[in-house]
C-alpha cells in the first residue's frame, strides 16, 4: 500500500473515530499500538509501566479525537500524547520511590561512598536545574537525555521539526550550563 492509499485510510478513520465509530478507533489503535509501546518502552525502561503508558494514550487519544485537527498527522499528536503520559508516569514513579531499577548499579558497584555522594549530590541539582527550564526546553532535554531518544525521535515525539529541537537542545543546554556553574557548590568546571 503506498503512502498516499494509506494516509487517506487513516484520515477516513480518523473521521470515523471522531463522528464516535469504536471500530474505526480500534482499528487505529491496532495501527499504531505497536510503535507506541516501543516509544513508551524507549521513555520509560520499564515493560508494565510501557504498556500501561500505551493504554493511557489510546485513552486519552479517544477522549479527545474529536478536538484533533485532522489537517494535521495523526502519528505526531499520538506521539505526543505519549510523550506526556511517559513523563507523568516518570513523576509518579519517582515520588512513590519506585525508580530503583535506574539505580540499581549503585547497589551492585564496589562501594565509594564519597563518590557515590558526590554523584548523588549532582545529580539532584541537574534534576532541580532541568525542572526550573521552560516545558519545551525541559521536554527536550528529558526525552533526549534522560529517555535516550535521538533527535529525530524527539522531534517526532513532540510534532517538531528536527532543526527546532536541535535549536532547543542548543538553548537548554546552554541554560543548564549556566546555572550549574554558577551555583557556589558547584563540581562541574567552567567553560
Amino acid at each position: 500500500m503506498t503512502t498516499t492509499v494509506r494516509n487517506r485510510d487513516e484520515a477516513k478513520l480518523i473521521r470515523a473515530a471522531q463522528g464516535g465509530s469504536r471500530e474505526a478507533m480500534d482499528e487505529l489503535f491496532q495501527a499504531y499500538y505497536r510503535q507506541i509501546l516501543l516509544h513508551a518502552k524507549r521513555l520509560l525502561r520499564n515493560d508494565e509501566d510501557a504498556a500501561d503508558a500505551a493504554q493511557m494514550t489510546f485513552v486519552k487519544a479517544q477522549r479527545s479525537i474529536r478536538e484533533f485537527d485532522a489537517a494535521r498527522e495523526f502519528a505526531p499528536w499520538l506521539y505526543r500524547i505519549c510523550s506526556n503520559v511517559c513523563i507523568d508516569v516518570a513523576r509518579r514513579r519517582k515520588r512513590t520511590g519506585e525508580d530503583l531499577e535506574s539505580h540499581a548499579y549503585y547497589l551492585e558497584s564496589d562501594s565509594d561512598p564519597e563518590g557515590d555522594a558526590i554523584r548523588s549530590q549532582l545529580g539532584r541539582r541537574v534534576r532541580e536545574a532541568v525542572r526550573r527550564l521552560p516545558k519545551q526546553y525541559r521536554e527536550v532535554i528529558v526525552l533526549r537525555h534522560f529517555a535516550g531518544m535521538d533527535v529525530s525521535e524527539v522531534a517526532r515525539a513532540l510534532g517538531a521539526p528536527v532543526g527546532t529541537v536541535k535549536s532547543w537542545l542548543f538553548r537548554a543546554r546552554a541554560m543548564l550550563r549556566r546555572e550549574l556553574e554558577a551555583s557556589p557548590s558547584s563540581p562541574i568546571p567552567a567553560a
